[in-house]
């Protein structure tokens, strides 16, 4: 399960509720009379295959005055905030995985680390959490997979000089981070060890969805697990922010012009989901359609 928790926070989309409108992109305009949003789901990871993006990611940040992404990226990416999440996910003094974890966990682990080049020794004092997003994120490297949705254009923005703005601060990551950590160690390193064996096939059936719109899959792959096996830690992680995140949205249709907001897609639908919740406050949400001459 936790596994898939990082990929859903990497990959971060739950089944469309049936008020809201069914479409094959992740992208959508809301608007509210001649004010309006496009609002975009991502992937946090891709390979370079996986370029160029649909064409609509690129048509609406065409058509944006401004790009919203969950969080300013340059803080993310500087070694400050590196350490204090690292700090975060720490175990309490007098703790190491090889204490916590069970003796047959353990050596599975120790298993992995050495058939994967995997330097499980120097994350003894971290939450298996931790030990978890380094693992799938190493193997992704080692696939070749680098940055996605989010990173090309804020990259983008910065060389274009296109004004930026964040849904969330780094404080409150930090604060969504810390309630991933102390859940049951084995559980964690067990799916995980499961989970990676899986890697290419769930990365290549996740892309594929999130490119199609399949929401169907991406539901069933990584939000329903999320939901049934941990769902105080999908009620902070997605729910609570969508919440956190409404106010800041709605905000924007007070501002000229037009914002182009990219998350995780894996906020975007469901019952408690950023477009139902827009939709319930009388918000137009429709499926993006390029501007034609």
């Amino acid at each position: 399960m936790f596994y898939r928790l990082i990929y859903a926070l990497l990959l971060s989309s739950t089944l469309m509720a049936a008020s809201v409108v069914q479409a094959d992109t992740t992208l959508y305009t809301v608007s509210k009379g001649e004010q309006r949003i496009f609002l975009g789901g991502t992937i946090h990871l891709l390979h370079p295959d996986d370029f160029p993006l649909p064409a609509e990611f690129d048509a609406a940040y065409a058509q944006a005055d401004a790009l919203y992404l969950e969080t300013d990226l340059g803080v993310m990416q500087d070694p400050t905030f590196g350490q204090k999440m690292m700090q975060v996910m720490m175990y309490p003094p007098g703790k190491t995985l090889s204490s916590e974890l069970s003796p047959e966990v353990w050596k599975e682990l120790q298993a992995y680390s050495q058939a994967n080049q995997f330097p499980v020794q120097q994350f003894m004092g971290f939450d298996p959490a931790f030990v978890s997003m380094v693992m799938t994120v190493m193997l992704a490297q080692q696939n070749g997979i680098q940055e996605g949705v989010d990173a090309y254009f804020y990259q983008k923005a910065q060389r274009d000089g296109l004004p930026m703005g964040e849904l969330e601060t780094a404080e409150q990551v930090l604060d969504y981070m810390q309630v991933m950590t102390g859940h049951d160690g084995d559980a964690i390193i067990q799916a995980t060890l499961t989970d990676l064996k899986r890697f290419d096939q769930l990365m290549t059936e996740m892309v594929n969805a999130w490119r199609t719109g399949d929401l169907e899959t991406l539901d069933r792959e990584m939000a329903q697990p999320m939901r049934e096996q941990a769902p105080g830690m999908y009620r902070t992680l997605m729910t609570e922010r969508n919440n956190d995140w409404l106010p800041v949205l709605e905000s924007l249709f007070e501002q000229e012009g037009t914002e182009l907001v990219l998350v995780g897609s894996l906020h975007l639908a469901g019952d408690d989901g950023l477009l139902s919740a827009l939709e319930q406050k009388g918000y137009a949400v429709a499926p993006y359609a390029p501007k034609t001459d």
